[in-house]
């Protein structure tokens, strides 16, 4: 438990240290999560079988800037109901993954996470503690807007929607 408090400290000093460019020789798939940098509101929306429910506001914050010189993205969620968490998201070239690590206050845990692009999308999947049948994938709406959508896999190996995280960016003029 003292190691995730460690942690937690740690992203906490980052989070006071947001870089706003790039690295020049960092990879340039870096690119590929930009649409988190700035401030966005949240909506959530839930699955019914048949399509999305309307907007319900959660009342959620995602926050994204640039961290470790430059060469990674950082981004928090802040929710006065549901708690808080951050991500370091950093690409790797050797491998072609992004590897990225997620922390949050309701959890405490440490969680390993990976993504890539599959037809055209950042589609994520967490490594540990292993999450079976699980993956989420990133859709730019606009200029403005993106959504993350959460899937679960069914025993015939269907992939079925569950939420969608839609984010707006604050100040933004599309």
């Amino acid at each position: 438990m003292r190691s995730v408090y460690c942690v937690m400290l740690v992203l906490t000093g980052i989070a006071t240290h947001a870089q706003t460019e790039r690295n020049p020789d960092a990879p340039a798939e870096t690119a590929q999560f930009e649409f988190l940098l700035g401030d966005h509101d949240v909506t959530l929306h839930a699955w019914t079988g048949s399509g999305w429910t309307p907007p319900r506001p959660v009342n959620a914050r995602w926050r994204g800037w640039y961290g470790l010189d430059g060469h990674a993205i950082y981004d928090e969620w802040q929710d006065p109901t549901s708690g808080a968490g951050i991500n370091v998201r950093v690409y790797d070239p050797e491998s072609e993954v992004w590897k990225m690590m997620w922390l949050s206050t309701p959890a405490r845990q440490v969680q390993d996470l990976r993504a890539e692009l599959r037809d055209g999308r950042l589609t994520m999947w967490q490594v540990h503690p292993p999450r079976e049948g699980w993956k989420a994938e990133f859709e730019i709406l606009d200029a403005c807007r993106w959504a993350r959508v959460s899937y679960l896999q069914d025993a015939e190996d269907e992939w079925t929607p569950q939420f969608r995280l839609e984010a707006t960016r604050r100040n933004c003029a599309s």
